[in-house]
């Protein structure tokens, strides 16, 4: 049977192109539910093999102009029913590697070149993880950078620039961080401001609220809080022209993530850092965020992100409301949403360590 197989890679390139493609994916229904293959053209519709019938299949379900891509954990299943649709006249590839291919695929838009300053945004497209690069007189600072650390080695060796700073918004509990990995490739400085960094033996420089200099640019540190049960949580406002908010303010809406138990406490901060903490700030400062919920979040320069004033306006029209709904949930909900998230933070601060075996198992366990 002649199958063609398609990568994310020349997916996404031909996407570009205006080329449509439909996911049909034949995973169970709840695997499907978990774990989706989403882009900006691109539709996904969810037929379990076992459930998949030849005289269900049609033009309504399965446009007849759009290049069909399977999705399966399992190649025999995904032939089967390639042959039927081919029969039926349709054009069929099946995503090489399967769901994983996807997994561990990054994106990058370049958001901003300015004489001083040039700003990467990296997309980590299945977990909705967002990371940066920010390149200033030959150096290169990495934020919240996810666990492949290939592509961060690759963009400065690109610009031409040493990384010599890797810095952490928060000690991330839902994806394994790149920050140590980054550290045994380079002479960077780790920088974060959690407070339970003190009780671990990382080779860490506390973030501390201020302004710091790096190259020629001045960068505003702000953070939420450090102490007590309340995680720490930094926003690091450059040059009065964007701010990279963490897990604090999400594209879209107020963003709560990582939360460790913490509910009330954190509902009230955001709202708070929202509408009050960054009030000097000009409403055209772009914020950008360190995770997304949807690709379809990408905004017409390529990149996800908003300006401050529209952030503003959503979190005034979200209301009290959106907070208090939150913190009517029982503290610990977060943690039991996300079972390994202890073990990954402890991966994190550099209590525990795993291989890459493990690391993988962790982070799409805590998806699916």
């Amino acid at each position: 049977m002649n199958l063609e197989a398609v990568t994310v890679q020349s997916m996404l390139q031909r996407m570009a192109r205006g080329e449509s493609f439909t996911v049909l994916d034949i995973r169970s229904k709840t695997d499907f539910q978990n774990w989706q293959l989403k882009g900006m053209s691109l539709q996904a519709v969810n037929v379990p093999y076992f459930d998949f019938k030849e005289n269900e299949v049609n033009d309504r379900l399965l446009p007849e102009w759009s290049h069909i891509v399977l999705v399966s954990m399992y190649d025999p299943a995904a032939e089967r029913v390639a042959a039927v649709l081919q029969d039926k006249g349709y054009k069929v590839s099946y995503l090489e590697g399967g769901p994983f291919e996807w997994d561990d695929f990054y994106v990058e838009s370049v958001i901003l070149v300015h004489p001083k300053m040039k700003l990467i945004q990296v997309h980590r497209l299945a977990t909705g993880c967002l990371s940066y690069v920010l390149i200033t007189a030959k150096q290169a600072i990495v934020v919240d950078p996810s666990r492949h650390i290939e592509q961060y080695l690759a963009i400065a060796e690109r610009e031409h620039s040493q990384i010599t700073h890797v810095i952490d918004t928060h000690v991330h509990t839902d994806h394994v961080s790149g920050a140590l990995s980054l550290l045994s490739r380079t002479h960077a400085k780790y920088l974060v401001a959690h407070g339970e960094v003190r009780q671990s033996d990382l080779p860490v420089e506390l973030l501390k609220r201020g302004t710091m200099h790096v190259g020629s640019l001045d960068i505003h540190v702000m953070i939420l809080d450090t102490e007590g049960e309340v995680g720490g949580s930094t926003l690091l406002v450059v040059e009065n022209t964007f701010m990279l908010s963490g897990d604090t303010v999400i594209v879209g809406e107020v963003g709560i993530a990582d939360l460790q138990g913490s509910a009330q406490e954190w509902a009230e901060k955001i709202f708070n850092v929202v509408l009050r903490e960054v009030k000097y700030l000009s409403d055209d400062v772009l914020v950008l965020p360190a995770h997304f919920a949807d690709v379809q979040a990408v905004n017409a320069g390529g990149y996800i992100g908003a300006v401050l004033g529209d952030v503003r306006l959503g979190a005034e029209a979200m209301g009290h409301s959106r907070v208090l709904n939150f913190t009517h949930r029982p503290k610990g909900f977060v943690a039991a949403l996300h079972p390994f998230s202890q073990e990954i933070r402890d991966l994190n601060l550099g209590v525990i360590a795993a291989d890459v075996t493990r690391q993988e198992y962790l982070e799409r366990d805590l998806r699916l």
